[in-house]
């Protein structure tokens, strides 16, 4: 048992802390390399919702130019458009840190009559982050918990596609090391029990239980990602699952 827990706080720790600093570099190599051509921004048709009045839309985004086209940039005061900003062409300048915008129009609405504004290039300031505009599909891997929490609050409010996506990784931080307490204890109950055909028996049904587990995490959390499903159900289901026959395991190993 004391082996269990400090397999679960060293996991915790890293899952945490340490594995988010690893994951950046690590991801770069798996998408530059081995999956190289793979999607991993969203780059057509992006909407965002920056805030509760400010959203944005963009019909192509190329993230390594920093630079979308047919950009639309609506200000809301409740349920009424107060101002519309559109571009054939945003491009972000990072050494002004300005946005430059083509075929530049800007309607302001008042109550009684429309201001609009033209110009051919427009040089200004925006309130969002290019890098943020898209963020790549691993982004919630690289962050620590802390950064991670407020990701999501963010994004959240944003009206994000990948949301679940985000909070299956931010709740793995905390079952993760759980998994490995529940499948030590597992291995210790299995191990201690005496069958026909010696520690062989044992070693299999192990590996068969471990073999379980892993196929219940992946597939729960890719149905996770990719539907409604509850990401809290899919990542904590099988800790569940497998904690009670940890139990049940370890009460007949016991006698």
């Amino acid at each position: 048992m004391i082996g269990a827990i400090l397999i679960c706080l060293g996991a915790l720790a890293m899952g945490l802390f340490l594995a988010p600093k690893a994951s950046q570099g690590f991801n770069e190599f798996k998408y530059s390399y081995l999956k190289k051509g793979k999607k991993v921004q969203e780059t057509r048709n992006v909407y965002r919702q920056l805030n509760d009045s400010i959203f944005l839309y963009a019909n192509d985004f190329k993230p390594l130019k920093k630079k979308a086209t047919n950009f639309t940039l609506e200000y809301f005061d409740g349920n009424r458009l107060v101002t519309k900003i559109s571009a054939r062409t945003i491009t972000y300048i990072e050494k002004d840190s300005i946005y430059e915008l083509r075929d530049f129009v800007k309607r302001t609405i008042l109550e009684n009559e429309d201001i609009i504004e033209k110009a051919r290039k427009k040089d200004t300031v925006l309130p969002f982050n290019i890098d943020e505009f898209t963020p790549v599909t691993y982004v919630a891997e690289t962050l620590d918990y802390m950064q991670l929490s407020k990701f999501i609050e963010k994004e959240t409010k944003r009206g994000s596609s990948d949301i679940n996506r985000y909070k299956v990784v931010a709740y793995k931080r905390w079952s993760i090391p759980v998994s490995a307490f529940i499948l030590t204890v597992i291995g210790v109950a299995v191990s201690s029990m005496k069958r026909r055909g010696g520690m062989g028996i044992n070693l299999a049904v192990g590996i068969s239980l471990a073999f379980v587990f892993i196929f219940f995490d992946k597939v729960l959390g890719t149905l996770a990602n990719q539907s409604d499903f509850p990401p809290l159900v899919a990542v904590w289901f099988p800790n569940v699952s497998f904690g009670i026959l940890a139990i049940y395991l370890l009460y007949n190993a016991k006698r």
